[in-house]
């Protein structure tokens, strides 16, 4: 397997003259079978939950066995998603998509059955926990590497634009609608609603067309399954693009989820004295703000030198958390966070769309899985020095946060070949 040149994955003149609306991606029937499918899967996730989160708390009354119940499920999904990655490649992102999407709805199934009849044991709820993180890693990589296969070079941009905005509003809308299924019908009914989603995203996904012979027999002509996991690390590491994005992925989330998860409620509970209404301000104003950059994203072409965008957002983002650690009350801080926000729209659209194009169709599953390793593996590690941190002076914590986020920067400008990325 070659590593593409520069030329090769730059777009092509024709595809640059046309812009497309992000809505205009619409029109696509396929598409809007794969964004219908993803939609369901995301409402799916925060009915589920919301409804673990409550089930847990009433089985045990225990913080500390729902933060069990989220690592059992946390972990093999980080072990695994390299290996997800590896499975889309080989069959394709469509049939690990099928098969996931499967798994979950037999799964849920009968524990939202257990819970209606009021039969369920915290054991079960372990082992469903455990079959979740499963399916997450294999059914993540999937998703993320499916839509060069549905649209063309030039709606990658608008499709993905379409695909974050809808993500940034399941994250507002999820829960809110999964609280009200627990509090209207109860945890098992959120449960069945989970289950229905994904096996009404299913329809959707067999409703795509499945690839053709040539393409399965690429995706199997580079050995045995551990080799084409091999293969996927060396592909990545042997692209200067690749694998600058990945190290700039790994640091900046690493930064930002502790920053974020810990830090921000911090300062909400402490500094701001704003309480949970507080918080949700200010998770919002994110959320907003990562809208505003995907659809921003989404209306105007991609920049012509990436390296300079990676330069940019992250100076951009770590002058952002320098600035939340620093303001003394909540509006300025939720500004910040809006403005901020906009940086992780911009490069969840152009960023993807740019990795999708630049990275070998046979590949797409194995790099897409590294971005989410890169993004998600070292949470826990983050989550855990974020505490020690927020505990001695939440300012610290954001000051060092922004600090790694600029050395990005910093790092990034003075890489001649990651300069000239395009």
């Amino acid at each position: 397997m070659t590593v593409q040149t520069l030329e090769e994955t730059a777009p092509s003149p024709a595809a640059a003259a046309v812009r497309l609306r992000p809505w205009s991606v619409l029109a696509s029937g396929p598409f809007r079978k794969l964004w219908v499918a993803t939609t369901l899967s995301l409402f799916g996730d925060f009915f589920s939950y919301i409804a673990m989160a409550w089930l847990v708390l009433q089985l045990t009354g225990s913080s500390l066995a729902l933060g069990t119940v989220l690592v059992v499920q946390a972990l093999p999904r980080a072990v695994l998603m390299v290996v997800g990655g590896a499975l889309a490649d080989r069959l394709s992102a469509r049939l690990t998509m099928l098969g996931s999407m499967g798994l979950r709805a037999v799964f849920v199934a009968p524990l939202a059955l257990l819970v209606l009849t009021g039969r369920v044991q915290m054991w079960e709820v372990y082992a469903i926990a455990v079959v979740f993180g499963i399916v997450d890693a294999f059914f993540m990589p999937a998703r993320s590497s499916i839509l060069p296969q549905v649209v063309g070079d030039r709606e990658l941009e608008p499709g993905n634009a379409v695909l974050n905005v809808t993500a940034q509003a399941s994250v507002i809308l999820g829960p809110i609608l999964g609280g009200v299924i627990v509090a209207v019908l109860g945890i098992g009914w959120a449960f069945g609603a989970d289950a229905l989603c994904f096996v009404t995203g299913f329809l959707f996904i067999l409703w795509l067309p499945s690839a053709t012979s040539t393409e399965t027999a690429k995706r199997r002509s580079n050995g045995g399954f551990g080799g084409q996991i091999v293969a996927g690390f060396r592909y990545a590491w042997s692209d200067v693009g690749i694998r600058a994005l990945l190290i700039v992925i790994a640091v900046v989330d690493f930064a930002a989820n502790g920053a974020l998860g810990v830090g921000i409620p911090t300062l909400a509970h402490g500094r701001f004295g704003a309480g949970a209404a507080g918080l949700g301000v200010l998770f919002g104003a994110w959320g907003v703000g990562a809208t505003a950059g995907a659809l921003g994203a989404g209306l105007l072409p991609p920049p012509r030198r990436m390296g300079w965008l990676i330069v940019f957002l992250c100076a951009w983002l770590g002058t952002g958390m320098f600035a939340v650690g620093l303001l003394p009350s909540l509006a300025p801080a939720a500004v910040v966070m809006g403005l901020s926000g906009i940086g992780t729209g911009i490069v969840n659209t152009y960023g993807v769309s740019w990795l999708q194009r630049r990275t070998d169709p046979a590949m797409q599953g194995r790099v897409m899985s590294l971005v989410m390793l890169a993004s998600m593996g070292l949470t826990p590690i983050a989550y855990a020095a974020s505490g020690v941190l927020a505990q001695l002076n939440p300012t610290l914590l954001f000051a060092i946060a922004g600090a790694m986020t600029l050395a990005c920067a910093v790092g990034a400008a003075a890489n001649r070949q990651v300069r000239q990325l395009t």
